[in-house]
């Protein structure tokens, strides 16, 4: 999964909206553990899908989770908001994959996806987007799902960082659990991780065509690849700019965008 906008899994980026009524993405360690090498091991497809669950309820449960119940006003309407963009997937599509779509209340301009179904989506990033831009977004998740990059980079994320003390134990059909240090190790992880160019090109086709299975005009998938690349211009160049890791982890907006449109 990744970084994951486009990236499921999850880059979690500082927002261009500095809106105090947000907080922050929530990635820190609870314990830095100690390096003690990386062991070899494989995981099922169950375990990975485990550990997948067990990831998200920890990514759940450290960071605001808007819901349509909400008492707070502003979290109901990002909640509500989602829920009518999310409608028009097909249902077959949206079962097939399991799909889970909410969203944080968190100021980072991003979104991100997971082999399980899991989609989250950060208010920072919907408040920049228009609902067709955003659906885009979550369709460019869903590809990388569909391809398995969110899975081979959980994977990845696993060998080396959260699993460091516990690889020796996996094995079997039932998944060791992890610790809250190894979650937010895990957390850290994939936050630094990024997708290749081919892959992002990949999952930027996926999003053209899950637009016009949901009855969109799928040009919104390149205009949503144009609003990050207008704060780049805007913020200058990556290298100086606070949001380096969000530029650094979609290579190469422009010959992306130019892609798209070749599509028309």
């Amino acid at each position: 999964m990744k970084r994951v906008v486009l990236t499921v899994m999850v880059a979690l980026l500082c927002s261009a909206l500095a809106n105090a009524q947000f907080g922050k993405i929530k990635v820190d360690k609870a314990v830095n553990a100690a390096s003690k090498g990386i062991k070899s091991f494989t995981l099922s497809n169950a375990e990975v899908g485990e550990y997948t669950n067990e990831y998200m309820t920890w990514m759940d449960a450290h960071n605001p989770v808007c819901k349509t119940t909400d008492a707070d006003a502003g979290m109901k309407a990002y909640a509500d908001r989602l829920a009518n963009i999310v409608s028009s997937v097909p249902t077959d599509l949206a079962q097939s994959f399991k799909l889970n779509i909410l969203a944080y209340y968190v100021v980072d301009v991003n979104a991100f996806a997971c082999a399980n179904g899991d989609v989250r989506v950060f208010a920072g990033l919907m408040d920049l987007m228009t609902d067709d831009q955003i659906l885009a977004v979550i369709g460019h998740e869903i590809g990388h799902v569909a391809n398995s990059d969110s899975k081979d980079a959980f994977v990845t994320a696993l060998r080396v960082s959260a699993l460091k003390d516990a690889a020796g134990a996996v094995g079997g059909n039932t998944a060791s659990t992890l610790s809250d240090s190894q979650l937010g190790d895990l957390a850290e992880t994939l936050a630094n991780s990024q997708y290749s160019q081919k892959q992002e090109s990949a999952a930027d086709a996926y999003g053209y065509e899950f637009l016009k299975k949901c009855g969109k005009d799928p040009g919104n998938m390149a205009s949503a690849l144009g609003v990050l690349l207008k704060l780049q211009e805007d913020a200058g160049t990556a290298e100086n700019s606070k949001y380096q890791k969000l530029f650094s982890s979609h290579p190469d907006l422009k010959k992306r965008i130019e892609t798209l449109n070749k599509r028309k």
